[in-house]
């Protein structure tokens, strides 16, 4: 099922009145920029149910506007965090159109690489997606820092954590990206490792916050 852009951002409208803000229902006029005829295909869709005037999510619908939520904010995350984009206007505009191409699994290497944030940049809950919840149950089991890495230890790089976009960047421009393969050389003074065929040194502070899941 492919939809509009516009049908997108009615359900994720639909679903922060009444699940972040525990309206009951929306009236269909309110349900702005969506239009009668679109409402009725979401209706034929089974993603809303049209009662008189008032338009409310079907269990299906939910789940939609769930998913659209999820990736709105993490777009907005993904464009302040990594590409610095600033200005409440242009970071929104450009969120909504870029959410709609976060389909089909980009979503969850966007989610990955920030490290299944929870908060969007506005102090908003980014609702968990499936990759967050196996890299919770990974985390308590091979998921550690560099920074505790033995000598010749390695892995796959499975998130960066840091909230400095200057330094996710400086940090994606050595490779660190999710999946790549990472083995420690040594760990004092400063962490020494091994990305492709390229040694890189990296504080301590930094390499707490690349975070590998064990090959071996």
């Amino acid at each position: 099922m492919e939809l509009s852009s516009t049908a997108e951002e009615v359900l994720e409208f639909l679903w922060v009145h009444t699940h972040e803000m525990d309206e009951d229902y929306i009236k269909a006029d309110d349900t702005t920029p969506a239009d009668p005829a679109l409402l009725k295909e979401l209706a034929k869709l089974n993603l809303i149910v049209l009662n008189d005037s008032n338009v409310t999510l079907t269990r299906k619908g939910v789940k939609e506007g769930r998913d659209v939520l999820r990736r709105h904010r993490l777009a907005e995350l993904l464009l302040t965090e990594v590409l610095d984009v600033r200005g409440e206007e242009l970071l929104h505009n450009t969120a909504c159109g870029f959410e709609h191409l976060l389909r089909k699994g980009i979503d969850e290497k966007i989610c990955i690489l920030l490290g299944h944030p929870k908060m969007c940049p506005h102090g908003k809950s980014i609702p968990s997606g499936k990759c967050c919840k196996r890299g919770f149950a990974e985390a308590d089991k091979s998921v550690i820092p560099l920074s505790k890495l033995k000598p010749k230890q390695g892995g796959k790089i499975a998130y960066l954590h840091t909230k400095e976009s200057q330094e996710l960047q400086k940090l994606m421009a050595m490779g660190m990206l999710p999946g790549t393969s990472i083995r420690l050389i040594r760990s004092f003074p400063s962490c020494i490792f091994r990305i492709g065929y390229t040694q890189v040194a990296v504080d301590k502070k930094t390499a707490h916050k690349i975070f590998v899941r064990l090959t071996d």
